[in-house]
């Protein structure tokens, strides 16, 4: 027995010994790029160190298993920082770490954190709840605000006059085109705004005047760095579409039943490829109220719209003249609920 119970000890430890070095290889191979510490062979051999003491990686935006965003973390830097696991990243070392803030009064510290309506889906309950955004680093340039669910009361002709949404604390250049006020739905638009000089943290702020409204709300936070121009809009653009094709609407469009929101004044705008010089614009809807009135207006280039037909037939040829910035104006009335428009548009090869 003495023989077989020193042969079992040394294939146990040989055992160990074998999984310890294909941790450690394993740790080698998924980290062995530009964006990670070497890892030299004497590093790794030498008193098999734990995979954690000797790698790094970025904590970057990754896809969690629950279908939200995320961002790449050790399982307890996740726990420490508020963040829920959802799935692994960075070849299983780290997890999806997702962030959440429902709570009225909540701040955003991380990237890639979802806002969302106390008790969501349920409707949001009525009065003020306010919610601050702070940068996840000073290397923030900007934040792109996607609204994948929100609804609040409609507008009463173009008017906000119940339920609202407002911001602030962004940069000077974005204060000026951001709306003075949002209502109604705003679900599947986006905001993109500029924060490299805020040095408070930045507010959104919903104001629920009736739970008839049934108000919800969800609000994806992604913040992007300075040091990624690739990613970032051109100072006072605020919507920011970067495919070849897609399509630009007015806030509370609903899919063609919404309404014009009165006192806006911002810039669509479409990233530039390299190759591509005209646009074709289709009008899937365009109501603006009456002809020929520049304070009810969609601007592409030298080619203002206005009223409710759009270019010839509703098509338009948009001729490369620079950057691809479109101008919309409202005024301070919209007695006649018009709807606003949706007009999708096709990056065309030089």
């Amino acid at each position: 027995m003495g023989p077989l119970k020193g042969l079992v000890g040394i294939l146990l430890v040989a055992n160990v010994f074998g999984r310890e070095i294909i941790q450690n290889e394993r740790a080698v191979e998924a980290f062995s790029d530009d964006t990670h510490e070497a890892v030299s062979s004497n590093d790794r051999d030498e008193k098999f160190l734990s995979v954690f003491q000797i790698v790094k990686f970025k904590n970057d935006a990754c896809p969690a298993s629950d279908g939200n965003m995320g961002v790449c973390f050790t399982e307890a830097e996740c726990s420490a920082k508020g963040g829920v696991a959802s799935g692994n990243c960075a070849s299983a070392f780290g997890v999806c770490c997702v962030f959440t803030v429902s709570a009225c009064g909540g701040t955003v510290t991380q990237n890639n954190t979802y806002i969302q309506s106390p008790n969501y889906p349920a409707p949001a309950p009525v009065g003020m709840c306010m919610y601050t955004m702070n940068k996840c680093d000073s290397d923030i340039c900007q934040f792109r605000l996607e609204f994948e669910d929100v609804m609040v009361s409609d507008p009463a002709m173009g008017d906000c006059t119940n339920d609202t949404i407002m911001f602030s604390g962004f940069d000077s250049n974005s204060m000026k085109v951001v709306p003075m006020v949002l209502c109604g739905s705003l679900s599947g638009q986006h905001m993109v705004v500029n924060v490299k000089d805020a040095t408070e943290g930045s507010k959104i702020v919903f104001n629920i005047a009736s739970a008839a409204s049934m108000a919800k709300w969800r609000v994806k936070v992604i913040q992007l760095s300075c040091s990624d121009p690739d990613l970032l809009a051109p100072p006072g653009c605020l919507t920011y579409d970067k495919s070849e094709s897609g399509t630009i609407q007015s806030y509370n469009y609903q899919g063609g039943s919404g309404e014009l929101i009165n006192n806006q004044k911002f810039s669509h705008c479409i990233k530039y490829q390299d190759g591509f010089c005209d646009v074709a614009l289709t009008s899937m809807a365009f109501d603006l109220g009456a002809g020929g009135d520049a304070g009810d207006s969609l601007t592409f280039g030298s080619n203002v719209q206005t009223g409710s037909m759009f270019g010839s037939g509703g098509s338009l040829n948009w001729n490369f003249t620079g950057p691809y910035v479109a101008t919309v104006c409202s005024d301070d009335m919209n007695s006649a609920m018009n709807l606003g428009y949706s007009i999708g548009y096709l990056l065309l090869p030089c």
